[in-house]
């Protein structure tokens, strides 16, 4: 039997073989690396080769996952050849070992890592590594060359190719990618002293009285196995440390790598650089940045609530000090020009797309403070933290049958999980999120059911266990949704049928043969039959306005706001504490560019949802204020969410120069309905 020729076919059998437990399909999708749709092709020519060589297929067990049959199992067990695996990198890219049927993002990626492991590499070496044709590697250098780092670049010698340049942005790179990395290279590396470095992290975490996240303790114990043995062949060269560099962090790191026999303080200086850009779980209370950041993310949080129209607190609250917690990783990240790769940026940005586009606005501040704009990966960690506590501003009164939820990835992610769950089923008490060691520590009594992003050990007192994605998709929707009816927790209710069931349903009975083909006919049928999914709203009161006279800014705000008042979405009381704010706190409604938010709380009179656009063709300032104001939009917000469709749209529209500029010209009340209804701000 031949699965060499099947993309990915080897690795999904080595992930059912090594299973002793049914593989969900979540796990095949994330192991892999690949979609859905590419997982059912992957099984259907496994179970060609299968059936080919008199063994029983794959089985799928329908709500729970993938396995191999146990015969099936045992023979391929015997069928396989004993692998070598290698016990350093430098074995693992000397040896004769193969990556083959790889997507071409990661076979690039891999590519790159062996360029920079390898004193030099020949086209043959290379195409033979990868199981490609020479064309195919000829393409893959051509794009990498585009593709490099500022300062490094891949040249020929009489060796074959290598790459040349500064050898800590070599590092930097290895270490933005090394997820991926491990991932690809994992089966074919194995390690027997990976628990010293992890000891050593935990000695840093006493030390220093910080907790790492627990993806981040790993990763930092796999990177620093090899920085220390890449520190044998490629040093860094030596660097005069400032009195601010030391640190309990560069203290431990000289410390670590002198008992290795590496006295380097640029050596030092760098791996505690690295070591400060992972995310914490817990920051100790003298650390010197948590002074600084506070009230940089109570700036954040206050900006938030400006331009969202919202009042999360800004100050000793659990937002506050998660997010200035979460603030000193990423602090470090931008001041050592460490590129964060964060899978979830486009699900985030997709899913939670209006906060993200107001939490780019909020987070100004940090970046005023850093001299650094952040990068959308980077502001997708802290959407979440927003989007968690906006959900979580009328969560019910505990109850004493609970679902547990285990989340160690960190860096957020966990409270994306959780505030997801308690939207979903706001009936049902979610408690956490704790990471492994607070699960391994726990009491169990009135846990019904525990919901874990990662593998768990086997749960005491027979507590059921779903493991689950962080953003979880409807097919997750619908087994999360079975295991809390199973638990008693939600009442049986009927539910729309899914495309994703539908799919797993038929392939459970039959084998697929155009996966792609089967799914575009079922989606087709099924918008035809379903009503679809609610939004968030940007329907409600709305109004244009085009003023040609001068006035002052009390009388624009009035002028604005007077027509909500006359349709009775709102009272003459919230235009006068629109005003009273603006008396009080100055011009901090002016969110740029000549806009102003005109809003307040909805207590203060909103009676129903309502918009005003108003454009002033003489610009007005605020009192003590320089910031010329042209166009109002007046909001009155019913609750913390239904309007920020809109905002965010907006935000969009303020961002757009073409639209800004068009907004300057507009002379007719019909030239300014056109231009809102362009950015979507009238339907």
């Amino acid at each position: 039997m031949n699965l060499t020729n099947i993309r990915h076919g080897e690795q999904l059998v080595n992930e059912l073989v090594k299973s002793d437990a049914t593989v969900p399909l979540t796990t095949l999708i994330e192991h892999l690396g690949v979609s859905r749709r590419s997982v059912f092709y992957t099984i259907n020519r496994v179970n060609e080769e299968l059936t080919a060589s008199s063994l029983d297929e794959i089985e799928n067990i329908r709500g729970i996952g993938y396995r191999l049959p146990v015969a099936t199992k045992k023979a391929l067990l015997v069928a396989q050849p004993a692998r070598r695996t290698a016990t350093t990198y430098q074995e693992l890219f000397a040896g004769n070992f193969h990556f083959a049927s790889l997507e071409p993002d990661d076979r690039r990626l891999l590519a790159f890592f062996c360029l920079l492991s390898r004193p030099a590499s020949s086209l043959t070496a290379l195409m033979k590594l990868f199981a490609v044709s020479k064309n195919t590697i000829i393409k893959d250098l051509d794009y990498l060359t585009g593709q490099l780092p500022a300062g490094l670049a891949i040249h020929n010698s009489s060796k074959g190719k290598q790459v040349s340049g500064d050898e800590a942005i070599k590092r930097r790179w290895v270490f933005e990618n090394f997820r991926q990395l491990t991932k690809l290279i994992g089966q074919q590396l194995t390690f027997t002293d990976s628990a010293h470095f992890r000891d050593q992290l935990k000695l840093l975490e006493r030390i220093t009285g910080n907790a790492f996240t627990d993806d981040s303790l790993n990763l930092l114990a796999r990177f620093t196995r090899w920085l220390i043995e890449r520190q044998q062949t490629h040093q860094l060269p030596p660097r005069k440390l400032a009195s601010a560099d030391y640190s309990l962090t560069f203290t431990w790191a000289a410390s670590f790598l002198n008992d290795l026999h590496i006295s380097s303080a640029a050596e030092a200086m760098f791996l505690a650089e690295i070591v400060n850009t992972q995310a914490f779980q817990h920051v100790g209370a003298d650390n010197p940045m948590i002074p600084l950041l506070r009230p940089i993310a109570s700036q954040m949080i206050r900006r938030f609530n400006e331009v969202a129209a919202v009042e999360l607190p800004t100050s000793d609250h659990t937002l506050n000090k998660k997010l200035t917690v979460h603030l000193v990783s990423t602090y470090y990240r931008v001041k050592y020009h460490i590129n964060y790769r964060n899978p979830l940026v486009n699900q985030i940005k997709h899913s939670y797309r209006e906060t993200f586009e107001l939490v780019k606005q909020a987070v100004q501040p940090f970046n005023q403070f850093t001299g650094e704009a952040l990068s959308d990966d980077e502001i997708a960690l802290i959407t979440v933290y927003f989007s968690g506590a906006l959900r979580n501003t009328d969560l019910p009164e505990k109850e004493k049958q609970s679902v547990m939820v285990i989340c160690s990835s960190g860096i957020g992610t966990s409270e994306l999980l959780i505030s997801q769950l308690r939207s979903r089923y706001p009936g049902v008490s979610f408690v956490g999120p704790y990471n492994t060691f607070q699960f391994e520590n726990l009491r169990y009594q009135s846990i019904k059911l525990v919901l874990s992003t990662i593998s768990l050990p086997q749960m005491p007192e027979r507590v059921p266990v779903m493991t689950v994605p962080v953003i979880p998709g409807e097919a997750d929707w619908q087994q999360i949704g079975a295991r809390l009816q199973d638990a008693h927790l939600i009442e049986s209710q009927h539910q729309a049928i899914q495309l994703p069931t539908l799919m797993d349903i038929i392939a459970t009975h039959t084998r697929i043969v155009d996966p792609q083909g089967l799914e575009n006919d079922l989606k087709a049928y099924l918008n035809n039959q379903t009503q679809r999914q609610p939004h968030l709203t940007t329907n409600g009161q709305t109004t244009v306005s085009l003023v040609n006279q001068p006035v002052t800014w009390q009388e624009a705000l009035r002028f604005s706001m007077n027509k909500l008042v006359a349709t009775n979405a709102i009272t003459g009381q919230y235009v006068s504490k629109i005003i009273e704010l603006t008396k009080t706190h100055g011009d901090y409604m002016a969110i740029g560019k000549g806009v102003f938010l005109a809003h307040a709380t909805p207590e203060a009179g909103v009676n129903e949802l309502g918009f005003s656009y108003t454009f002033f063709r003489h610009p007005f300032c605020v009192d003590h204020s320089d910031k010329e104001i042209s166009f109002v939009v007046g909001l009155a917000p019913v609750d913390q969410r239904q309007h920020l469709t809109t905002l965010s749209r907006l935000l969009q529209c303020i961002q757009n120069e073409q639209w800004m500029g068009k907004l300057k010209k507009v002379e007719q009340v019909g030239e300014l309905t056109a231009l809102l209804r362009e950015g979507k701000l009238l339907e």
